[in-house]
């Protein structure tokens, strides 16, 4: 499913951090990606009802792609994508996961493929830089399959 306008990529943030979120933004203007539906959540209880169209998201589109703060108030960025790995329809969504440090450390979490580990952008500059490499795993995704698996 595309999104609103035809080849839209459908982007659902899970950030408690509004200058994040922002600072996101900023970065997607200034790399001039317009193709991009942004969806917000500012906790993992949030985001986990956006996912599962639960009340009061029960219209809530897929997202073609999940941008995960390891650190939300409610629940960790590990623990989300442990809830995601669950669901049929939505392991499969590309994750990539934002810490302040390196969340691979964690012995008792067994990363996904489709999920991507990025130390937390600091500037307009990072998240560019961040935003070209997710950029260039998603043209490979696609050139391997045509879109990127659902």
């Amino acid at each position: 499913m595309q999104g609103a306008v035809k080849g839209t990529i459908k982007i659902l943030t899970i950030e408690d951090d509004v200058s994040q979120t922002e600072a996101l933004k900023e970065a997607l203007t200034v790399a001039q990606i317009i193709c991009v539906e942004i969806h917000e959540a500012e906790d993992g209880e949030q985001a986990l009802a956006f996912l599962h169209q639960e009340y009061p998201h029960m219209d809530a589109p897929q997202p073609d792609i999940i941008f995960l703060s390891n650190h939300l108030p409610d629940r960790t960025g590990t623990e989300i994508i442990k809830d995601l790995q669950r669901d049929r329809r939505l392991k499969t969504i590309p994750v990539a996961m934002f810490s302040e440090q390196n969340p691979r450390t964690s012995k008792d979490m067994v990363f996904p493929d489709n999920c991507h580990l990025f130390m937390r952008p600091k500037s307009c500059d990072e998240w560019i830089y961040v935003l070209r490499c997710i950029e260039d795993v998603w043209v490979t995704l696609l050139n391997m399959a045509g879109r990127p698996n659902r």
